[in-house]
């Protein structure tokens, strides 16, 4: 079997992955079927394998390490797209985040992903996300020290620099013609990605965030919220005000000239009870 032109290390989805290999290997000889790989592989369904392609199956650790040694992956590629295995079948996000340090471990990966890695660091790290709203504070210097006496937490020179850096480096950040950091943009949202395990880190520090803030006095923080039977559509209704309050609140952001403290806006409305349907099923 010839070597692969694939990089796989390009990929964030096994699946993808396998699915381009084996379309690049039927190009190659048309006895790569499905059916042929099931034989090859000891399998008794000829359609797992597409199943695992299709996200409808999960692929075990042992017919991937099968899928590897047929594929003529080299032993750090094998370790590789085991990971990636790992990574994209975890079902925490505690597992998945374990998971993506373990690819961080692999250069080739990071020096492919670097902004994507940079974007999960900047929802993730909360020394990003606070620093780039420091930014546009009056008098704000590009000083750790400085800096470090305005966080709620510690953070080093090092730490501070590397993530000035991440943020020039995925543009949310820049610096004008005096060498000055300033803003791209005066806020940035979430969107609605709630499955990206990016986000999930995200919410889940921020509501986390929420509870610490419990601890502030009232006139430094606000905090509500209500349990509710309602209907689908009412709950779309709401949905609906959510995003018009954010609209309200980022036009409010946008027209706030002389800003003197970072805050954090978190929100959520989930259920909490299954669906009941009108005849009590």
């Amino acid at each position: 079997m010839k070597r692969t032109a694939l990089d796989i290390y390009q990929y964030t989805d096994y699946r993808d992955y396998l699915k381009d290999r084996l379309a690049e290997l039927k190009a190659q000889d048309r006895k790569y079927s499905l059916r042929f790989l099931a034989k090859k592989l000891g399998l008794s369904s000829n359609s797992h394998l597409k199943m695992v392609m299709d996200g409808d199956h999960n692929l075990s650790l042992e017919l991937g390490r099968k899928l590897a040694d047929f594929l003529n992956l080299r032993k750090q590629e094998t370790d590789f797209f085991l990971i990636l295995v790992r990574y994209c079948q975890a079902k925490t996000t505690r597992d998945k985040t374990e998971a993506l340090e373990d690819l961080r471990r692999v250069s080739q990966f990071v020096k492919i992903h670097r902004l994507a890695l940079d974007q999960f660091d900047y929802y993730n790290d909360p020394l990003t996300l606070v620093l780039r709203e420091m930014v546009v504070l009056p008098g704000f210097q590009e000083d750790p020290a400085w800096i470090a006496q305005y966080l709620p937490f510690k953070a080093t020179a090092k730490e501070v620099r590397e993530a000035i850096d991440k943020l020039l480096r995925q543009g949310l950040l820049v610096r004008n013609g005096n060498g000055r950091l300033k803003v791209t943009e005066s806020h940035i949202t979430t969107g609605d990605g709630f499955g990206a395990v990016t986000l999930k880190g995200y919410y889940q520090n921020a509501f986390n965030g929420a509870l610490e803030a419990l601890d502030l006095s009232s006139d430094k923080r606000h905090l509500g919220g209500m349990s509710m039977a309602v209907s689908e559509e009412t709950y779309e209704k709401i949905v609906d005000h959510f995003k018009d309050f954010l609209n309200t609140v980022r036009a409010e952001v946008d027209a706030d000239h002389q800003p003197r403290r970072v805050y954090q806006l978190v929100m959520g409305c989930f259920p909490l009870t299954k669906e009941v349907l009108p005849n009590g099923e």
